[in-house]
């Protein structure tokens, strides 16, 4: 029950409820072009799923990138300052 008072973690699935809803009600047939490269042939909500991880995995990796930079920058001051 402790979990549940962690207002990031209901934040998150609030966002998790509300994807699930907004992919399962968009099951029309898209083609997506591709640059220039192929045409795929799939649903929105699949197409949205797809943007909706990319966009996760890429806000992790700058988040991990920013913290080890903040934490280089923390050691770097401190060692300078002794």
């Amino acid at each position: 029950m402790e979990r549940l008072k962690n207002p990031k973690l209901i934040a998150a699935l609030v966002v998790a409820v509300l994807a699930v809803i907004v992919f399962l009600q968009n099951s029309t047939p898209v083609e997506l072009k591709m640059l220039w490269v192929a045409n795929v042939s799939t649903t929105l909500s699949a197409a949205m799923l797809l943007a909706f991880v990319a966009g996760v995995v890429t806000g992790a990796l700058a988040f991990s990138r920013w913290k080890t930079q903040r934490e280089k920058a923390k050691s770097a001051s401190a060692s300078g300052a002794a």
